[in-house]
């Protein structure tokens, strides 16, 4: 059992669990995690900020009692509704249901669908407050930090933000306090990684939100995981906003990336009409030809040259009726939002049938690119397919 009284009335109820090696079954840990939770003890009893993961509701309920009765409990503001927040809801409400959910709207269908039984809700929405006895709760936006249903509360009179994901790292800490840790080495890098594995999708609002953020009179940030920021909160906002502008993906209209393996040479002689025509045109191009021997020190560069490219050509041989995996790798390194709107187009030479470059477009459109028309052309490019190449490109 871990409890800290972190400000006169509020304190940390959260759990701590150093043996969680895995979130979300796709994401190792190197140095656990924390369930973060708090409760603040107001003149009309207590409000919970954050709920906890399910099989850890024993140890969350004793952290509750061992400074406020579970009776005694008014609201429980629900910061956002992965189960790993939300788990052990259910379990604190068969203590108490006359506990008020205070959640906003995406949260509060959510828990209709997570609980599977009714319970007293008050949705809220950004810019709203609530009193509670001598405290003042002020809900900020955290729209998809970073899911829709993300909400930050300001304790105003402590100059608290309840943060959920936000600002967060997963990083189990027995002295639960930021200023306590020794090695910030280690923490930067586990908040990096965090951000790159779950933040990194929504950069923009992200940013937006430090923008939010900052317009607060703030003390402490009382994150969702990992230790609670109750020192150098403008640093850590900062560290923040600068994960999120690496993560930001734009399109320059005049850049392109180019990316293309060739198993005798005939999609390279395309690849290398292509890259000319485009620098001719005054683009900048990205180009790699990839192997099954380069494909792994060149991904880390490819993806982030399509990271800032408007346009992303791939072309692939086709080879037992499919295109060659690195080029589907790719496409599933990043989440939709990375390729989203990206114009993409395939091409490349084929013997038997052809179906790489229209496997490669299928694929392409479901991460929700802009595809065209593939290119395909039968073994070896002649005088005519590279007048037919150059008006395919010259059509995109």
């Amino acid at each position: 059992m871990k409890t800290l009284k972190l400000k006169e009335n509020l304190y940390y109820v959260g759990v701590i669990d150093h043996e969680l090696k895995v979130f979300d079954a796709i994401m190792p840990l190197t140095y656990g995690t924390s369930y973060n939770s708090y409760l603040l003890k107001t003149e009309e009893g207590g409000v919970l900020f954050e709920g906890s993961k399910a099989f850890f509701e024993e140890e969350y309920l004793a952290n509750i009692e061992s400074i406020l009765p579970l009776s005694e409990i008014k609201y429980l503001v629900v910061a956002h509704t992965e189960p790993d927040h939300s788990g052990a809801i259910e379990a604190l409400l068969k203590k108490n249901p006359e506990i008020t959910l205070v959640l906003s709207p995406a949260a509060n269908n959510n828990m209709k669908n997570i609980l599977k039984f009714p319970f007293k809700s008050m949705v809220v929405t950004p810019s709203k407050e609530l009193k509670v006895g001598q405290y003042t709760l002020s809900f900020v936006s955290g729209l998809f930090l970073h899911w829709p249903d993300v909400l930050f509360t300001y304790i105003k009179e402590e100059k608290a933000l309840v943060t959920c994901d936000g600002f967060g790292t997963h990083y189990a800490f027995d002295n639960i306090l930021l200023s306590k840790v020794n090695n910030r080495k280690e923490y930067r890098e586990s908040f990096d990684y965090y951000f790159d594995c779950i933040m990194s999708p929504f950069a923009a609002h992200c940013i937006q939100a430090c923008d939010r953020v900052r317009k607060l009179d703030l003390e402490m940030l009382l994150v969702g995981h990992g230790p609670v920021v109750d020192c150098d909160v403008n640093e850590v906002i900062d560290a923040f906003e600068e994960d999120a502008k690496k993560h930001l993906v734009t399109s320059n209209p005049a850049e392109v990336t180019l990316v293309y393996a060739s198993c005798y040479g005939y999609t390279k002689q395309m690849a290398f009409a292509l890259e000319k025509d485009l620098k001719e045109a005054g683009k900048t191009v990205h180009a790699f030809e990839i192997d099954a021997l380069n494909f792994q020190a060149l991904k880390p560069e490819i993806l982030q040259a399509m990271q800032s490219s408007s346009m992303i050509l791939f072309g692939s041989p086709t080879v037992v009726n499919d295109a060659l995996e690195p080029f589907y790798d790719l496409l599933l390194s990043k989440t939709v939002t990375f390729y989203q709107n990206k114009r993409f187009a395939a091409f490349g030479d084929f013997g038997w049938s052809g179906e790489a470059t229209k496997n490669l477009t299928a694929f392409a459109e479901l991460r929700k690119m802009k595809t065209s028309e593939p290119f395909a052309y039968a073994f070896k490019v002649d005088e005519a397919g590279f007048e037919k190449l150059h008006e395919w490109l010259k059509a995109l």
